[in-house]
């Protein structure tokens, strides 16, 4: 009897000793696997998204879709006032026909003048051949006139034959010289024809335009206007997520990144439903985080006087692909968390771009 009651002790010691062993390794454990699995609560879901806005001003007269509706890519979504943007067209278009009959004129005008500039050529070349006709004629009669072969009257004759050809030729240059200058160019008139086409071609883009599509397939939210708003360029009416992209932002601390690769399995868990184990493949992790400490007033860095003893490791970005996610589960800035496995994620699970 008095043997068991000194056993009793010595037991109790041992169990106790025991506990203090499992608990000692059941932390080292817990510790060796948070360095091989990093895991943080620091995360949310997210995905790519485009601010709507109509690329042309003008008061809104109908809405195609309903706000958190999914749409498809291509669907119209709203449609912009279009009767000013058609009577620009028409316009437009009407230019470009005044601008098309100016240059037919003008090439019927060219035509025209280079034919006057033919016949002017021609008369020149007449004019001359006249007067080198006339010249010689009238030095043959000059030679015979002192032997009394020719009359006088026949060389005062011959003289004025080559006076009027001298006057004929100078009368078919200057001619010709007119011609010349009345024949232009098209470029003017071509140049006006290219101006007016590409004003007809941004009236209907801008005709286009009107009609605002969804530019990928998902979900339209933040629609709060109506028909008969007037919007302008760049203002925001609605925000589309991509749906077929989604991803986890996941914060981890500094010390946990050495553990971390890309194409890295990852099990991401939503806290609207814990239960469910989504997949993920880290997809990039951050380089850079903007100091909350750092300065500069005028030029100079500011050091504080004081320092912080106690540091605290930073967080970095890391992005996690998801892996067909559940959609009922999947909305922006949904609080999530995220454990990355050491292993590579398994063959064509892997994003493609």
């Amino acid at each position: 009897m008095t043997a068991e009651k000194s056993a009793l002790p010595f037991l109790g010691k041992l169990i106790g000793w025991g506990i203090v062993a499992g608990a000692i390794a059941a932390g080292v454990l817990a510790v060796r696997d948070g360095e091989r699995r990093p895991r943080t609560d620091a995360a949310e879901i997210e995905a790519p998204i485009v601010h709507l806005s109509a690329s042309v001003p003008g008061r809104i007269v109908e809405f195609r879709v309903e706000n958190n509706a999914a749409v498809k890519r291509g669907d119209a979504l709203f449609v912009v006032d279009q009767e000013p943007y058609r009577l620009r067209v028409e316009q437009a278009r009407a230019e470009v026909r005044a601008a098309e009959s100016e240059v037919a004129q003008g090439v019927r005008n060219l035509a025209g003048q280079e034919a006057n500039a033919s016949v002017a050529a021609e008369q020149i070349r007449r004019a001359r051949e006249n007067l080198g006709l006339a010249e010689k004629t009238l030095e043959r009669l000059t030679a015979l006139l002192p032997n009394g072969y020719v009359s006088a009257q026949q060389v005062d004759q011959a003289k004025t034959s080559r006076n009027d050809a001298r006057i004929s030729l100078e009368q078919a240059l200057t001619q010709s010289r007119g011609a010349r200058d009345v024949i232009g160019t098209l470029e003017t008139r071509k140049a006006q024809l290219d101006v007016a086409r590409a004003t007809l071609a941004l009236a209907e883009r801008d005709l286009a335009n009107t009609v605002v599509a969804a530019p990928f397939d998902g979900k339209v939210t933040g629609l709060k206007l109506a028909v008969g708003e007037w919007v302008v360029t760049g203002q925001t009416l609605a925000t589309i997520i991509d749906t077929s992209r989604w991803e986890a932002a996941a914060n981890f601390r500094e010390t946990d990144l050495a553990a971390i690769r890309v194409g890295n399995r990852a099990d991401v868990y939503v806290m609207s439903d814990r239960g469910r184990r989504l997949k993920g493949v880290v997809e990039g992790i951050g380089w850079g985080v903007r100091s909350d400490e750092g300065a500069n007033v005028l030029g100079l860095p500011f050091v504080s006087r004081s320092l912080n003893w106690v540091r605290v490791a930073r967080r970095y970005p890391v992005t996690i692909r998801l892996i067909d996610p559940p959609q009922e589960l999947m909305r922006i800035g949904a609080s999530a968390i995220v454990v990355v496995g050491s292993e590579p994620a398994e063959h064509g699970s892997h994003p493609t771009h």
